[in-house]
This record gives structure tokens, C-alpha cells and sequence, in this order.
């Protein structure tokens, strides 16, 4: 018989089912609850019944113990009358409560159960109530209280000693009546308390399954199905970023959540290769925006690693030499390889993208690392016709990834790169152009320092950017001594060895926060931002030491010493503009010519300050100078003692 499930909300069924349960398990704890009642009630009835029969004992007993003090009493009444119609009269109540109390004693004697204790002591009890029934009768002879002494001696010796012991006895009965009472009561009271205890421990179980029960059906059904049935909706709402809970369980709940996980990862693979191709449609416009190539691979390594945050990637591009690509950009991790061989990658080799862990036929490229699992691909940047780079992704795969799906995955995204490559390819030809058209304008092609135009525009932004952060800004103008004279006896090639040379220093002296330049023929410029007049001397005093220092070789010999003259001017104090800087530090310049060249000289009055500044370097460059020297002899030495053995 099949079992049929109306159309209803699997987690109200269950609900339901479980309540059912819940019910008649109470049902049964109820039921066992109400036994224990009416034993609870019998038990209260025992007790009452044991009052019923402790009462009409314990009140039999007192009466006869009243009943025996009243004989007692009422023959000591007959032995004391006097005459004979008083004794008659009290002899005749003497009879009535003797009788009264034998026919108690004999009443009480028929109501007590045989094989009880009470039964024993109250036969002898009457026992010793018939032997004490003849010293009464002694006692209400009228002969008897003739004999004084012997009368005396019958009421407070024998008669005492009996009737004590049938008061004792009687005494005895009631004590022991009360003690039975007393201990079936005790007994039902203790069975009471038992089944009390059991009563409330059972109800409290039935509490505790009760509670139980309801936490399960909350906690471990109802809540998991609402949570899985609201993360359903969210996702139906287009909401991917919901989580879904209880995945990781090996239940019903958990295999329809790992199927919504599944449909989730579906819906979200679609969005994301939609924003994918809308993000490509954008990425272009942005790339041919990039001013230069360093902030154009920041923004391919930002849009990269978020396009495919499940890939490490690496972008190569060939170096001027073309004999090595070198990693321009990197993201979600970094390269194992800062830079490849063309022979290196099987892309290059073959001129087309090599997608790894695709095919039965494959073999890894020789700048894949060891750690790099199978999955990865190389494609070539091709630009009008050249190969401008490479485009590298490795794919890392998610831990609940099956490896076929990991394959999927990683095809769409070797398709996802194939895409973004066209796009790169096209922006980095066009930058390249412009840096080579723009280093061209720019820069000076014999020292390889910038020019005078670079100059200009980097000044107009420096001196704005002082303006409104009050700093100074200082310009160093230099020019080599005799240069004119220099050509003219050596010629220009030894010339522009001298410039090539100074600009060399130039260079690695004012790598980072200066700008040096070329201005023209053999005047240099560097402009430093940031940096008073007084240090600014001090680092033109230093380049002066260094120049005066070198030991330029050409030819087969050595060229004279190079020296250089040198002005320094600091913005704004010499003027709002650089060619007001500039004319300044011209005239500084042609007073160092003009006292002797070799040497450094500071616009107006803080020339002093400035030389005073100035002298500790100097004497570190006359240091410097002399070690060159030293090295310039020993060389010629050896130079011409190499010549005399040839000769020989």
C-alpha cells in the first residue's frame, strides 16, 4: 500500500506527526499519573481507616481505666459508710459499675484481633482484673473495717499492689494501641511520600520529553526548513549572496541544500560572466584613459583579480631587448617567476594560447612552478601583428568542487582570459607607442636625462603645489668649465663622453627626489621640491666633488679633469616663476665662473650661511677627490710600466 502525502508543507507534516507523538505520550504519562493518584487516595483512605481504629480503642481502654479508678474509688466509699441504708445505697452502685465494666472489658476482649500483641497484654489484663475483683470484695465486707489494722493493711498493701498492676497493664494496652496506630500511619504517610515522589519525577519526565520534543521539532526540522525555504526565496529574488545553511549534513536537509548550493554556484557563474562582458565592454575605454604603463598594469591586476578572483594571474611583457618578458602586473597572489624565457612557455613557442589539463597530449612549461597544480593556461598578447607579452592564469579550485567541475570552470575562465588578452593587447601596443613618442619628446637621447620641455611642465605643477603647502622649492643650474675649449682640442665625441658621464651622476645622485635635466648644450638644471637653499647648496657641493673626481677614459688615454660651476636658487624668495628662479640661479652661476669657476655659489644674502652649510660636504668631497686621485696615479703607474715591458 503506497503511502499517499497530500499537497502540504513538508515541514508542517512533520510538525504535526511529531506533536501526534508528543500527545500520546502524554496520554500515557497521564494515564500513569492518575494510577498513581488513586493510589495516593487509597493510601489516605488507609490512613483514615487507621484513625477510625485507633479512636474506638483508644477510647475502650480509657473508659476502662476510667471504669477501674471508679470501682476502685467506690469501694473505699462502701468501707467508709457508716450506716447501713448509706452502704446499701453506695454497695448498689458499687454492683451497677462492677458489672458495667466486666461487660467493657468482655466487649473490648471479643473486638480485638486474636494474633495481635494488644490481645495478649488485655488478657492479662483481665487476668488480673478478676484476681483484683476479690481483694474488692474484701474491701466492701462490712466485717472488714472492724479490724483496723488488718483493714489498713488490705487497702494500702494488697490492694494497692494489685490494682497497680492492672492499671499498668491497662496503660500498657494503651500505649501499645498507640504505637500500632502510630505505625500504620507512619507507614502509609512513608508510601505516601513514595508514590508522591514518583508522581511528581514521572510528571517532570513527561515535561522534560515534552520540552525535548519541541526542541527537536524547532531546532533540528522546523527551523532548517524555514532557513533553507528563505534562502530558496532570496535566491528566487536574484539575491545570490545568500548563504545557504546546513550543507555539511549528511541528512534530507543537507542533500537539498548542496542541490541549492549547486544551483546557486549555477546562477552565480551566469551573473558573473554577464558582468563579465559587460566589465570587457568597459575595461577598453579605461585602459586607453591610463596615462602611463605603470598606472595601466594597476588597473589591469585591480580589474583582473576581481574579474577572476578564483585565478592567480601574472601579466609578462617583453623587455626592449626582446630576449626576456618580465612580470608587469600580478594578482590574487604572487608570480613564482619574476621573469621567462620565450623558449620557456609552450604559447610562444606555438604562437597561439596552450590551455594545460584540457588535453590527453600536453606538457608543462618549463617557467610553470613545481606547486602549480594541473590546471593552468598561457596566452600570447598579440598587437598588429606582434607579441607584445603573456597573459598567465593559474586556477585554484574551490574544496566542495567535484574535478570535472574545476574543469568547467577553469574552461570559462581560459575563454573569460582569451577575451580580456584582445582588449590588453590593443591598450599596451598604444601605450607603448605613446611612452616611446612621449619618452622621445622628453627626454635628452645623450644622458638619457630629461630635457627642457619635461623641465617646464614639471616645474608649472611643483611650483603650484608649493604655493599652496608653503614649502620651497630649489633649482640648481650647472654648466661644465671650458667646455667650449674641451671640444675644440678633443673633440666632440670626447664632449659628449663628458656630458654622458656628468649626466650619469646627475642621475644617481637625484634619483628620487629631484629632478634633473638637460637644459641645453653643456647647462644642466635639477629642481628640488621640498628642499631649502642651505641643503641644496650642500648637494650641489657634493655633485661638484663628484665630478671633480672622475677619471674619464677615452681612447686609449685619459681625458683632463672635468670640474663644473654651479648656482643655487630656492622659490619663492627669488621669484614666482621658474624663469625668475632660473635667471637667479644664472646669476649665481656666472659669479662662480667669474671667481674662478669649480665651485658653488648661492643667490644673494644667504650665500654665507649657505657656504657655511656647505663645508662639511666639501671636505668629505675633497676626501673623495684625493682617494680618486691616488687611484688615477697608481693606474697611470701601472699603465706605464706595462708599456716599458711591451717596448722591451
Amino acid at each position: 500500500m503506497a503511502l499517499k502525502l497530500g499537497n502540504k508543507s513538508l515541514s508542517v507534516s512533520i510538525k504535526k506527526s511529531l506533536l501526534t507523538s508528543i500527545f500520546l505520550l502524554l496520554v500515557i504519562l497521564g494515564g500513569l499519573s492518575i494510577a498513581t493518584k488513586m493510589r495516593l487516595s487509597a493510601l489516605q483512605d488507609t490512613i483514615e481507616t487507621v484513625g477510625r481504629d485507633r479512636l474506638p480503642k483508644l477510647r475502650a481502654l480509657g473508659e476502662i481505666n476510667l471504669g477501674i479508678a471508679r470501682v476502685r474509688s467506690a469501694s473505699y466509699r462502701i468501707a467508709l459508710t457508716a450506716t447501713p441504708e448509706q452502704r446499701a445505697e453506695v454497695e448498689q452502685s458499687f454492683r451497677r459499675r462492677v458489672a458495667a465494666l466486666d461487660k467493657k472489658i468482655e466487649d473490648t476482649r471479643a473486638s480485638l484481633n486474636p494474633a495481635s500483641p494488644l490481645k495478649l497484654i488485655f488478657d492479662q489484663f483481665a487476668h488480673k482484673w478478676t484476681q483484683y475483683g476479690k481483694y474488692q470484695e474484701l474491701l466492701v465486707d462490712p466485717e472488714a473495717p472492724k479490724d483496723q489494722v488488718k483493714f489498713s493493711n488490705l487497702v494500702n498493701v494488697e490492694t494497692e499492689a494489685h490494682f497497680q498492676a492492672v492499671v499498668d497493664l491497662i496503660n500498657d494496652g494503651i500505649k501499645l494501641a498507640n504505637q500500632e496506630a502510630d505505625a500504620a500511619i507512619d507507614e502509609a504517610i512513608a508510601e505516601s511520600h513514595y508514590y508522591s515522589a514518583i508522581l511528581w519525577i514521572v510528571n517532570a519526565v513527561s515535561i522534560l520529553i515534552g520540552l525535548a520534543t519541541l526542541i527537536f521539532v524547532v531546532r533540528d526540522v522546523s527551523t532548517p526548513i524555514h532557513r533553507i525555504t528563505s534562502s530558496m526565496e532570496q535566491i528566487a529574488r536574484g539575491n545570490l549572496e545568500t548563504e545557504i545553511p546546513y550543507a555539511d549534513r549528511g541528512n534530507e536537509l543537507g542533500l537539498m541544500a548542496r542541490a541549492l548550493t549547486v544551483f546557486k554556484k549555477s546562477l552565480v557563474e551566469n551573473e558573473r560572466l554577464n558582468a563579465a562582458t559587460r566589465t570587457l565592454s568597459e575595461l577598453s575605454e579605461w585602459l586607453q584613459s591610463a596615462k602611463s604603463e605603470g598606472e595601466l598594469y594597476g588597473m589591469i591586476s585591480s580589474v583582473l583579480g576581481r574579474l577572476m578572483p578564483e585565478c592567480k594571474g601574472s601579466l609578462f611583457i617583453y623587455a626592449n631587448s626582446r630576449d626576456v618578458l618580465e612580470v608587469a602586473a600580478e594578482w590574487n597572489g604572487r608570480s613564482h617567476t619574476a621573469s621567462i624565457h620565450p623558449e620557456d612557455c609552450w604559447s610562444l613557442r606555438r604562437g597561439h594560447s596552450y590551455v594545460h589539463g584540457t588535453s590527453e597530449v600536453e606538457f608543462h612549461c618549463d617557467h610553470v612552478h613545481s606547486t602549480v597544480n594541473e590546471n593552468y593556461c598561457c596566452i600570447p598578447i598579440l598587437a598588429h601583428g606582434e607579441t607584445v607579452g603573456l597573459l598567465h592564469l593559474e586556477y585554484t579550485a574551490d574544496a566542495s568542487e567535484t574535478a570535472e567541475e574545476a574543469k568547467a570552470r577553469f574552461a570559462d575562465r581560459a575563454r573569460l582570459g582569451s577575451a580580456c588578452a584582445e582588449h590588453l593587447a590593443i591598450a599596451i601596443a598604444n601605450m607603448k607607442l605613446r611612452e616611446g613618442l612621449r619618452d622621445q619628446s622628453v627626454r635628452d637621447v645623450l644622458t638619457g636625462l630629461n630635457n627642457r620641455r619635461y623641465l617646464l611642465e614639471t616645474a608649472r605643477r611643483e611650483l603650484l603645489r608649493a604655493t599652496r603647502h608653503k614649502h620651497p622649492v630649489s633649482v640648481i643650474t650647472l654648466d661644465v668649465d671650458h667646455f667650449k675649449k674641451f671640444n675644440d682640442n678633443h673633440g666632440h665625441d670626447a664632449g659628449d663622453t663628458v656630458l654622458r658621464h656628468v649626466g650619469e651622476i646627475l642621475a644617481t645622485q637625484f634619483a628620487e627626489d629631484a629632478v634633473p635635466c638637460r637644459f641645453g648644450g653643456e647647462e644642466f638644471v635639477v629642481m628640488l621640491p621640498n628642499v631649502n637653499l642651505q641643503d641644496a647648496a650642500a648637494r650641489a657641493e657634493e655633485l661638484r666633488a663628484k665630478v671633480e673626481a672622475l677619471n674619464i677614459r677615452y681612447a686609449e688615454g685619459h681625458l683632463p679633469r672635468v670640474t663644473i660651476s654651479a648656482g643655487v636658487a630656492v622659490f619663492p624668495e627669488a621669484g614666482a616663476t621658474l624663469m625668475d628662479v632660473l635667471r637667479v640661479a644664472d646669476d649665481a652661476l656666472y659669479r662662480a665662473k667669474d671667481g674662478g669657476r669649480n665651485k658653488v655659489e648661492v643667490s644673494g644674502h644667504a650665500a654665507c650661511d649657505a657656504h657655511a652649510h656647505c663645508d662639511h660636504a666639501a671636505d668629505k668631497a675633497t676626501a673623495a677627490l684625493r682617494e680618486v686621485l691616488e687611484r688615477a696615479k697608481q693606474a697611470e703607474a701601472g699603465a706605464k710600466a706595462g708599456k716599458k715591458n711591451k717596448a722591451a
